[in-house]
């Protein structure tokens, strides 16, 4: 009996396992009180919801299981954006132009919080409280105020297909998890990376070259705000300089219950996926039970304190285990 409790409180402390089963008791809850709720229309319109703040919480996650944080994913998204939106309406850049220049914009802010951080030795906090800011005045100085159409770009039929229910950015948002995840288990980088943000002092003495590992998962982490962004003017087929705006703490919100260690080297991007998908669940289910929009707020911040307790006893469990 005992075996069979402590298996099954592992398996209640398992990351994915551990998101999906409020998923479920939401959704059964919810469908209860509304039976509205559990039809295609509502399921499809959450999960084409997740994926703009989900992209930039896959940017996050890569940057926390270093064992750092990046405040910028919101704005670094925006300036995408709105280069994107640019790039198309005052240049007259085709698709993959304009694609690459967002693209790279993203990078450009990730490789600026890098060389900040670890050549300049500014604190990650401030360095990208600080890039966060130079992202949305440059953005509203691109702009001046005014969106920034990509209908030049000709894309309307692939921003407005809707195959089985679904924007095709659910279908991007979904290969960039199952990229993601492969190169954080499988690849010799996400292997270095967890083993920085687990321990960078000893991941030093191992030969790892800390400073590059964290550097590049900055770089990779814009690039992944730049999806966010890219994501948010497909959907509008507009670049705006309000995108993003506030996007980081959620971020950091679907990361904390999605498994990912604030202390770093410990996560999973299925996790962050599940995450993502539970602070949409959440957030349609006190919608369309009449919740009131502040006490939404104060719930899903029990939410995040729940997450962390959560990881903290993953901990606990993973310290007794090693002894």
């Amino acid at each position: 009996m005992a075996r069979k409790i402590n298996l099954g409180y592992k398996i209640l402390l398992t990351p994915e396992i551990g998101v999906l089963i409020p998923i479920l008791i939401l959704v059964v809850f919810t469908s209860f009180m509304n039976p509205n709720f559990l039809t295609v229309r509502y399921l499809t319109s959450i999960l084409n919801a997740c994926v703009f703040i989900g992209a930039a919480a896959l940017a996050e996650a890569l940057v926390i299981l270093c064992g750092e944080i990046d405040l910028s994913v919101g704005f670094a998204g925006t300036i995408s954006a709105v280069m994107f939106g640019h790039s198309a309406m005052a240049w007259g850049f085709g698709p993959v132009p304009a694609l690459l220049i967002a693209i790279c914009t993203g990078g450009a802010v990730g490789w600026l919080n890098g060389f900040l951080i670890y050549k300049m030795g500014i604190n990650s906090w401030i360095t990208t409280l600080a890039t966060q800011f130079i992202c949305q005045g440059l953005a509203v100085t691109v702009t001046q105020g005014n969106p920034q159409s990509i209908d030049s770009l000709g894309i309307q039929s692939f921003t407005r297909a809707r195959p089985l229910g679904f924007s095709w950015l659910v279908f991007i948002f979904i290969l960039l998890i199952v990229i993601l995840d492969l190169v954080v288990r499988r690849t010799r980088f996400g292997f270095k990376l967890r083993a920085v943000g687990g321990n960078a002092d000893a991941a030093n003495m191992a030969g790892i070259n800390v400073r590059y590992i964290k550097w590049a998962a900055f770089v990779l982490a814009g690039i992944l705000a730049a999806f966010s962004g890219i994501f948010d003017t497909l959907q509008s087929n507009s670049a705006s300089d309000t995108f993003g705006a506030g996007r980081e703490f959620r971020a950091i919100i679907c990361c904390a219950i999605g498994g990912v260690s604030m202390a770093g080297g410990a996560g999973s991007i299925y996790g962050v996926g599940l995450g993502v998908l539970l602070f949409h669940v959440l957030w349609f289910c006190l919608r369309i039970l009449g919740v009131n929009t502040n006490l939404q707020l104060v719930l899903i911040g029990f939410i995040l304190i729940l997450a962390v307790l959560l990881d903290l006893q993953r901990k606990r469990v993973e310290a007794r285990k090693s002894i």
